[in-house]
């Protein structure tokens, strides 16, 4: 029988050291057979699919083989997914069919994404052989299901078979609340020190049969507001927005991939964009609690030290060797572990799930006469209360701009903050804004960044290099040419900030 229905769940990683805890944490709540899963992922020999974040696969359970197709959704940790029964036995993998989900919204995504794709262009790609201790547990509003993954996956290469590990922890809601499903979360991460992994087996897979250690950095996505029929959807998807961008990276992040530094600095991107909208949020009284925003503060900054530390290995020394200069070698970039300790930390894991709770639908009650016309008001009301606040940003920095040559460089830095501000509130609400006049003005304002970003860099590596050129008189080269080269790039900061305020503004009438 075919099963229609779409898949909220989290999924934990956790040290080695605590599965067997897990384990029995899982035992006691019932889970005490485990299942053999062996799964075969199907897919274009380009990974068409994979990469349009739709996943097809054959299972086998126990006896039984059961097709899967599943498709992303805007929130990271919902899919569409839809099941069928099929009718083959033993252990040869039977044939594969999409008409089996045509009528499901994964299989009419499907149909629409791929129109000419056709059961004779896909292949099996890669596959996984898992064992699953699972055990469901009620709660208040329905129940959910832990399931205990270990086992492989592998793929067969011209090479011969390659394979990764799996040792993962989901948390998936069988009926009832989402915020069942965060709240079983907070508690595995508090006792057992899990973190939240968003990659798929679908992905990990993919990235295996690719050659590939891990999936490039998120940017983030562009968002459309314009079928957005409520407050609450607009929030969603702007919420859900910045998730999908700070989960995938720290991800990666929490995986210690040896080369972070894209993630890093996306992840820090998204984290500044969740504060950017927080700051409109905060009009509906939605927050984040004292705790929480203190996490995000410290997160942040000590992100940053990494960054900053990217300026000096990676643009600053190679320049400085070409002049015939020393290089940089202060302690603390050799010294820096890998940030996954950033991201791994339970406060901050806990800060995720905060957030991804602003995220989530609330009980809609029944419709009352009037509501229409309250719900176009409160629309209205929000469109007006950013292309304000966008405005508002704006007067900021062509008054201060106005002034520039009189700034000093903390004065440039806060006038960097409101111009990021504008830009992340641009890509939110590109949809109240003119589209003729979006493209120069967006353009326009990210120019400007890019200067006010090197000044900020540079401007980091003074302050961080003066204190040292005493015990290291070597640094005094790297000084005088970082002083001069502020110079430079403040002149280019003024040049391109005035060409941004002389730009047509694309809000407003």
């Amino acid at each position: 029988m075919p099963t229609n229905s779409s898949e909220f769940e989290i999924k934990l990683l956790f040290p080695k050291n605590r599965l067997e805890a897990i384990e029995k944490f899982i035992v006691s709540k019932g889970g005490i057979r485990r299942q053999h899963l062996q799964a075969a992922y199907i897919d274009t020999s380009d990974f068409l699919l994979t990469q349009a974040g739709i996943a097809f696969r054959l299972r086998k359970e126990g006896r039984q083989w059961v097709q899967t197709l599943k498709v992303s959704t805007p929130n990271p940790l919902e899919r569409l997914e839809h099941n069928v029964t099929l009718s083959a036995a033993g252990n040869a993998i039977p044939s594969w069919s999409f008409e089996l989900h045509q009528n499901h919204d994964s299989g009419k995504y499907l149909y629409k994404r791929f129109p000419k794709l056709r059961v004779e262009d896909l292949k099996i790609c890669y596959q996984t052989d898992i064992w699953r201790r699972k055990a469901v547990v009620n709660t208040r509003q329905g129940s959910i299901e832990y399931a205990l993954d270990i086992g492989s996956i592998y793929s067969n290469l011209s090479t011969g078979v390659i394979a990764s590990s799996v040792q993962e922890l989901e948390i998936e809601l069988k009926q009832g609340d989402f915020r069942d499903v965060l709240h079983h979360a907070q508690n595995i991460i508090k006792v057992h020190k899990a973190y939240i992994d968003t990659r798929s087996k679908s992905e990990r897979g993919f990235l295996l049969a690719s050659g590939l250690k891990a999936s490039p950095a998120l940017r983030a996505k562009s968002i459309s507001l314009k079928n957005a029929e409520n407050m609450h959807e607009i929030i969603e998807l702007l919420i859900h927005s910045c998730l999908a961008q700070v989960l995938a990276n720290q991800s990666v992040l929490s995986a210690e991939y040896e080369n972070y530094s894209e993630y890093l600095h996306q992840l820090r991107v998204g984290l500044r964009r969740l504060k950017v909208l927080f700051k409109y949020l905060a009009r509906h009284d939605i927050f984040i609690s004292d705790e929480g925003a203190d996490t995000f503060k410290k997160a942040f900054d000590r992100l940053g030290q990494y960054r900053d530390n990217d300026y000096v290995t990676g643009v600053l020394n190679p320049i400085l060797s070409s002049l015939g200069g020393p290089e940089i070698k202060l302690s603390s970039i050799k010294d820096l572990p890998s940030p996954s300790h950033i991201t791994r930390d339970k406060e901050f894991q806990l800060l995720l799930l905060e957030l991804m709770s602003v995220g989530l639908s609330p009980v809609k009650p029944i419709a009352e006469p009037g509501d229409s016309k309250r719900t176009k008001e409160e629309l209205i009301a929000f469109r007006k209360m950013a292309t304000k606040l966008i405005d508002g940003g704006f007067h900021f920095v062509s008054d201060r701009v106005s002034i520039f040559s009189t700034l000093r460089d903390e004065e440039i830095h806060s006038l960097r903050k409101k111009m990021k501000f504008m830009r992340y509130s641009l890509e939110f609400f590109k949809d109240y804004c003119n589209k003729n006049k979006y493209s120069n003005f967006f353009k326009a304002i990210s120019v400007a960044l890019e200067c006010f970003g090197l000044f900020n860099d540079i401007c980091v590596a003074i302050t961080r290099i003066e204190g040292l050129t005493q015990d290291d008189p070597n640094l005094l080269f790297a000084l005088g040419w970082l002083k001069a080269e502020r110079q430079r790039i403040r002149s280019l900061c003024e040049k391109s900030a005035k060409k941004f305020v002389q730009t047509e503004i694309a809000w407003g009438t």
